[in-house]
């Protein structure tokens, strides 16, 4: 019984759920508005029960004096001050984020501090990931190292004029590569080199042509943004395609009692 009540119960909350977005109209309006009101309900003793989780599981750090229990006393510390602080204010000023509230003073002054410098290491995280992700070991890993490489330069706003002298570096380099490597040949394969190491020299000194070089600089911001716009955006919705049916297949899966995880 204490396996199958709830999976009953969840089967026929997740079917009267999934029947309120294809049937419009009463009763089942005011039964989409009392599930909302359940929800809340739901969530608010979610909130509560995470609570107890956290306050409890840093108890027992602190109880076994584990290496870093000094960092649950300051979170537990952090955690009640501003409980009572924001209970205080909420009784004294009416809101804890009224405009004349002491406890809005923390919250800008201290929070918004601490939430801004925990993006920022976040930041370093980030740029860890990227140069493990970005390493051009192979095909598809170099093209997403060049579309990374454009969209950055293009986004920043002298993004174009960046571009510029690594163009120039990357044209000069290659070109007298393979100039370098039609000495090794003889006949058609050298003239290929050869004519083949010009164009790419000849593109790398024309950016001292001011028209050019203007042309340069404007077409990585129009690249990058042809990038976000068509294949990152393809990209995005396959992930989100994915991510939906992936969710209605876990739903149903929970909602025929196939998943019984959350029972445990």
């Amino acid at each position: 019984m204490q396996v199958q009540l709830p999976v009953f119960i969840t089967f026929i909350s997740g079917i009267l759920i999934m029947a309120l977005f294809f049937i419009p109209r009463e009763p089942f309006t005011q039964i989409e508005q009392l599930t909302s009101r359940w929800y809340v309900i739901v969530s608010g003793f979610a909130l509560l029960l995470g609570i107890d989780s956290l306050v409890l599981y840093h108890f027992r750090k602190i109880r076994r004096k584990s290496k870093d229990a000094v960092y649950s006393v300051i979170l537990l510390i952090s955690f009640f001050i501003a409980l009572f602080w924001g209970a205080w204010a909420w009784y004294k000023y009416g809101g804890p984020f009224v405009p004349n509230s002491s406890y809005l003073w923390l919250f800008k002054n201290v929070f918004l501090p601490l939430d801004a410098t925990m993006f920022s290491l976040l930041a370093f995280f980030i740029a860890s990931a990227a140069y493990r992700a970005f390493r051009a070991r192979n095909l598809e890993s170099t093209l997403l190292l060049l579309s990374a490489a454009i969209v950055m330069m293009g986004r920043v706003p002298f993004g174009g004029y960046i571009f510029i002298p690594f163009f120039f570096a990357f044209m000069i380099l290659t070109g007298s590569y393979l100039i370098y490597m039609g000495t090794k040949y003889t006949g058609f394969r050298s003239i290929i080199r050869y004519i083949i190491g010009i164009f790419f020299l000849t593109l790398g000194l024309s950016i001292f042509i001011p028209q050019f070089s203007m042309l340069l600089s404007d077409f990585i911001p129009a690249l990058s943004d042809w990038i976000m716009n068509y294949p990152n955006s393809a990209g995005q919705r396959a992930i989100g395609l994915g991510l939906s049916l992936g969710s209605i297949a876990f739903s149903l899966r929970i909602i025929f009692g196939i998943e019984r995880g959350y029972i445990r």
